[in-house]
């Protein structure tokens, strides 16, 4: 039987136009909607930082350059990783279906709304402050190292989003792929395509997006 673009696409993310209000708390609502410059506001100091801190300590310049990459390496698993198991999580009941919206659900009913293409910093930066620990945890000090190149990945993926929905005629053979990936995402199969920012893990696990018959 011929899967349908139904069943492709979950119910509560089924693409409209314009916008949506979340919280009646003016609060919360203001705080779920955000520009790209603040997170560019926000992460590039804390980039020049890990960058600074890498070289006060000490690490040698060969091995910064090897966490540094390492970083942004790590941060397109995560990513994928993110986008498809916790963004992309099957809600079980109203209550996971409303957190499932919150996280996700409502980029996909509203993908055009332009105040909600990149994260929330208040979330961005709560995962942030989780996942420094951890990698001091696991790396020490060369943790800073690291934790920069996992941050310009992140600055990679929320601009790259940004744009993908923001800009109508992308330029360029790789930003053109990423951009059909990512509107066939959105409007022909949400099971697949979970990159953004990079296609390679979708091709190493089988998600990427078949090509559309003509």
């Amino acid at each position: 039987m011929k899967e349908t673009r139904e069943q492709r696409i979950p119910k509560h993310m089924a693409p409209q136009t314009g916008d949506i209000r979340l919280f009646d708390n003016p609060l919360l609502e203001r705080l779920s909607k955000i520009s790209p410059v603040t997170v560019l506001a926000v992460y590039l100091p804390l980039i020049i930082h890990g960058i600074w801190r890498s070289f006060v300590i000490g690490i040698p310049f060969g091995v910064f350059i090897a966490l540094f990459l390492s970083g942004i390496a790590f941060w397109t698993l995560f990513e994928y990783f993110f986008h498809r198991y916790i963004f992309h999580f099957t809600p079980r009941g109203a209550f996971q279906e409303r957190v499932s919206f919150l996280f996700h659900g409502v980029h996909h009913q509203y993908p055009n709304d332009k105040k909600r293409l990149v994260m929330p910093i208040a979330l961005s930066l709560s995962i942030a402050v989780l996942l420094l620990a951890l990698f001091a945890a696991l790396f020490g000090v060369w943790a800073w190292a690291f934790s920069a190149g996992f941050a310009v990945g992140y600055l990679a993926y929320d601009m790259t989003h940004y744009s993908i929905h923001h800009f109508k005629r992308p330029q360029g053979k790789w930003f053109r792929n990423l951009w059909k990936s990512h509107l066939d995402h959105h409007f022909r199969d949400s099971s697949r395509g979970y990159g953004v920012s990079s296609s390679f893990w979708d091709h190493v696990f089988g998600t990427v997006q078949t090509i559309k018959k003509q």
